[in-house]
């Protein structure tokens, strides 16, 4: 097995079980406890497991890579359609918002050749794949980190989002329907979208197909609110018929 995949069997088994002794892993992996130790090594240097007595356990960092890779891998291919055609609205020298969903990460990955760009964000990796572009301006907004979502909300955001104006907002949700619009299951969050809702001149809905139907505890955008949302070619057509008649844009791709 190469050490690659010996890592990734490691953090693997860590995901699952949060501490792992080096016995343990050595009968799983079938390689000696010294390679196991020095796994062990590589995978602490690059900050993804602590080492511990007699083993290891995920680092804080660790969990939260293997959390958005897991994010990341649910309905990729969609998700990924679904961030080349959003990128395709996005020009050099607007004003963006960027919220922390993972296709809204999948779109950050595909705009770096802008220029003069301004994004807003409460996405920690967002912010992070856009830290290295020169023609981008990111902005991050302030809060409590959501830990499975890696965002930042709360009342630090709210105060900055009432004041800010962008051109185009573009938004993930938990859930949507044609009548409740977007929505989220965490208060905070949907509070947080809420504002820059308001403070979009644009607001684009970036949600795959397994989102309609779907209904949470609280509408950020409400239908008349969502001037675009951005789905699959599997989303219910009764549903994008029914979005479309409330004069919402509705591109399958």
């Amino acid at each position: 097995m190469a050490i690659a995949q010996r890592h990734d069997q490691i953090l693997a088994e860590l995901n699952t079980h949060n501490r792992v002794s080096v016995v343990a892993l050595s009968r799983l992996l079938h390689v000696t406890a010294v390679t196991i130790r020095k796994d062990l090594e590589q995978l602490q240097d690059q900050g993804l497991v602590t080492r511990i007595h007699g083993g290891a356990a995920l680092s804080g960092r660790g969990r939260l890579e293997r959390q958005l890779t897991a994010r990341e891998n649910e309905h990729k291919e969609e998700k990924q359609r679904i961030a080349r055609a959003a990128a395709d609205l996005i020009q050099s020298g607007q004003r963006i918002f960027l919220d922390a969903s993972t296709t809204a990460l999948f779109v950050a990955r595909l705009i770096k050749d802008r220029r003069d760009l301004i994004v807003i964000t409460n996405g920690l990796y967002t912010a992070v794949e856009l830290s290295y572009c020169d023609g981008i301006s990111t902005i991050v907004l302030g809060g409590t980190v959501r830990h499975r979502s890696s965002s930042l909300v709360g009342n630090l955001a709210d105060a900055v989002t009432q004041r800010l104006r962008v051109d185009l907002g573009f938004f993930g949700a938990r859930g949507l329907t044609p009548r409740d619009g977007l929505m989220e299951a965490d208060l905070d969050e949907a509070q947080l979208k809420q504002g820059l809702v308001a403070a979009a001149t644009t607001v684009i809905g970036i949600a795959d197909s397994s989102k309609f139907g779907k209904r949470y505890l609280s509408a950020f955008a409400l239908p008349e609110e969502v001037d675009r949302i951005i789905t699959d070619t599997q989303a219910p057509a009764s549903s994008v018929a029914e979005c479309r008649a409330r004069g919402i844009q509705v591109d399958l791709v």
